[in-house]
């Protein structure tokens, strides 16, 4: 018997050391409180309906089911008035912008533009003569556009220049810069700001060509089938799981440990819950939005929420990146680092040999997944090769939103031992 609890006290404090090296937490955070998610779900029973369109600011402002949904319904617009779009674009996009322009843009109409090995800087423009500018910001700040503003002369009259700024910068400036007529953003399950569903375009009152996009884009969203609220209610429903394995630490904490006692691969986990689990819908996203989903939107719109949002990303941010005293390890893993805080959920790094790293990482039993959410183009275009690899050499760690200091400053020590 004393044997017995002798072994029992051995494996206690074997767990309790080992615990002390690891790190639990998962791949993606939801940056709302459980009092928020209640919030949403009461909203899906409104009778009241917002308003879809407002102006305020010189700026009209249109909400969405999604933010794809409105960038799709602002591609069918210009698709419509001209089937032989040309475009200038950044060379990587989230998967539904990439399918969209796909879909509206001939491949020998898209000029990629150039950006440097850094990736958050444009460094060439291969054509001007284009009637759009779309440029998707990367990795929670806005790409550098100091190219484009001193070239701007050169640009026809008749460009348009659209922002995806769903990972871009602060949300306290709707644009990144002043040339820019059009942003989107998604205010999904776990982006800045957070309505758990929803998007909202954001496009100036300068000019008549604006003001006619805008209304169009507000009819055809009013036009759509309707989202009801057995639907919206549905939805958040199923977010109820994701809400818990993302934000519940003591949650995370039983999962982490039964995947290491009983030797699980938490990877091929990891992979498959996301992919079986998004925060919006692939298909069929051409909806007119609910009442709950225009309540939810509004109330993620709200200064107080995102601003909430940004402080938690910007602590996360600066702590960690505080902890990589490794010069070596930022400049390798993360490039596009500017000694800014990167506005995210989304832990990226880079790494020349991805299977290895994330087998180092699996091992451990810290969470990592490839890279889900970045594309590039299916049609060949200079530099294809140059941004394939780098987009195929893009990992998720665990997201810092959630993690403790001491748990960032593990990460970060995992990291340099693993360049060094």
């Amino acid at each position: 018997m004393f044997k017995y609890f002798k072994h029992i006290i051995k494996r206690f404090r074997s767990i309790q050391i080992q615990t002390i090296y690891m790190i639990f937490a998962a791949l993606d955070y939801l940056p709302i409180s459980f009092y928020n998610f209640l919030y949403h779900i009461f909203s899906a029973f409104s009778f009241n309906t917002p308003k879809i369109y407002t102006k305020h600011n010189n700026m009209h402002r249109i909400l969405g089911y999604s933010c794809r949904s409105l960038f799709d319904t602002m591609m069918q617009y210009h698709y419509y008035k001209n089937n032989n779009l040309t475009i200038l674009t950044t060379p990587i996009h989230h998967t539904s912008f990439r399918n969209i322009i796909e879909k509206y843009v001939k491949p020998e109409n898209v000029y990629i533009i150039g950006i440097n090995n850094d990736y958050n800087k444009i460094t060439e423009i291969q054509n001007y003569d284009i009637d759009l500018c779309i440029i998707t910001h990367l990795f929670g700040q806005d790409m550098d556009c100091s190219f484009m503003i001193d070239n701007l002369s050169n640009f026809p009259i008749k460009t348009i220049f659209i922002e995806d700024r769903v990972q871009g910068g602060t949300f306290s400036s709707k644009f990144s810069y002043n040339f820019m007529d059009i942003s989107l953003y998604s205010t999904g399950m776990d982006k800045k700001p957070c309505g758990l569903g929803g998007g909202v375009i954001y496009i100036k009152d300068s000019d008549d060509r604006l003001n006619c996009i805008a209304r169009v884009i507000e009819t055809k969203v009013i036009s759509y089938e309707q989202e009801y609220f057995w639907d919206r209610l549905l939805f958040l429903f199923k977010k109820i799981p994701t809400y818990i394995l993302y934000n519940c630490k003591p949650f995370i904490k039983i999962l982490i440990w039964v995947f290491k006692e009983f030797k699980l691969d938490l990877h091929k986990f990891a992979t498959k819950y996301r992919k079986n689990n998004p925060g919006f819908q692939h298909n069929n996203y051409n909806k007119n939005p609910s009442n709950g989903t225009l309540h939810s939107i509004n109330y993620a719109l709200q200064e107080d929420n995102y601003t909430d949002i940004e402080k938690l990303y910007t602590v996360k941010s600066n702590y960690f990146f505080d902890k990589l005293k490794c010069p070596e390890t930022k400049k390798r893993m993360f490039k596009w680092y500017n000694e800014k805080p990167l506005l995210t959920p989304y832990n990226s790094v880079y790494l020349n040999n991805r299977p290895k790293f994330v087998a180092y990482l699996n091992n451990l039993n810290i969470p990592v997944i490839e890279n889900p959410t970045y594309k590039i183009f299916n049609f060949d275009h200079i530099d294809k090769n140059k941004y394939k690899k780098f987009n195929d050499s893009i990992v998720y760690l665990p997201s810092l939103s959630i993690l403790t200091n001491n748990e960032i400053e593990i990460l970060a020590c995992l990291l340099t031992t693993y360049i060094e």
